[in-house]
């Protein structure tokens, strides 16, 4: 990296830097009011479109430019995703009212714990053996009428593949008779895949973030796939594989179409 470049960065970083934090604070100070008028008209205050706003701000800020694909089914559903990164987070609540499932230690990051407590994250302690209540909490979620996002690979990748499904949460949504939607994310970068953005391992949150806010934009693609009904008689097993292979060749979709877009470029 020449001097250039080095200079573009260093402007690049602190500029998002200065604008995360202002936006930290606003969000903050945003919270703060609500809770103070839930508290005096003891009424809660429907955070959706709050928090739909500050998720694609979110997003711009951290360079994230997202293209969805197909088309979002109406009404409460079951959703399930590959995970390649927390960016997923905002990049989905940007675009859905949604619920997710997520590690307890999601709870306490900044902005990106904010946004999952306020959206009615359901927060899972890792190696608690409390699947069977939090998939309980599930099937209560979905016949309330809320939409819940599941990774079901049960961690992060880099976004090559997509990791077998887990079904045991998948059954949540046989118990409460509601259907399924998949949905997949790719990150591309200059047209190819991206190695920023996973988040994977020991990873940091705040190096991670810093990492990003000194790069160029990343597109993000998202692909959601046409609804799956669901019966009393459906295995959760083959439903996770159903599941599974959508995800994956909505994987090879989007990967297959940046390599034709590339291949038209260059010629």
């Amino acid at each position: 990296m020449n001097k250039l470049e080095q200079m573009v960065e260093s402007v690049r970083f602190f500029t998002r830097l200065s604008a995360f934090v202002v936006f930290l604070l606003l969000s903050m100070a945003t919270l703060g009011l609500v809770r103070i008028i839930e508290f005096f008209s003891r009424q809660r205050i429907d955070r959706t479109i709050l928090v739909n706003g500050y998720s694609a701000g979110l997003c711009r800020l951290l360079g994230m430019r997202i293209q969805t694909h197909g088309l979002v089914m109406e009404g409460p559903a079951l959703r399930v995703c590959n995970h390649v990164s927390w960016a997923d987070i905002p990049i989905l609540a940007a675009g859905l009212p949604l619920r997710f499932l997520a590690k307890r230690e999601v709870a306490f990051w900044p902005i990106i714990g904010w946004i999952a407590r306020e959206i009615g994250t359901i927060f899972v302690q890792r190696g608690a053996g409390d699947s069977a209540k939090v998939r309980q909490t599930l099937v209560s979620a979905l016949e309330s009428g809320s939409s819940v996002l599941v990774f079901p690979e049960g961690t992060t990748t880099t976004g090559a593949s997509v990791k077998r499904f887990h079904p045991h949460m998948l059954g949540a949504a046989i118990e409460a008779r509601c259907p399924v939607q998949a949905i997949t994310i790719a990150y591309h970068r200059d047209g190819q895949p991206d190695g920023l953005v996973p988040f994977t391992g020991d990873d940091d949150f705040v190096a991670h973030l810093c990492r990003l806010l000194k790069k160029p934009a990343v597109r993000m693609d998202v692909l959601y796939h046409p609804p799956v009904t669901v019966s009393a008689s459906d295995s959760p097993a083959d439903l996770a594989e159903m599941l599974h292979q959508q995800v994956s060749q909505g994987l090879v979709t989007l990967r297959e179409e940046h390599e034709n877009a590339g291949l038209v470029v260059h010629l």
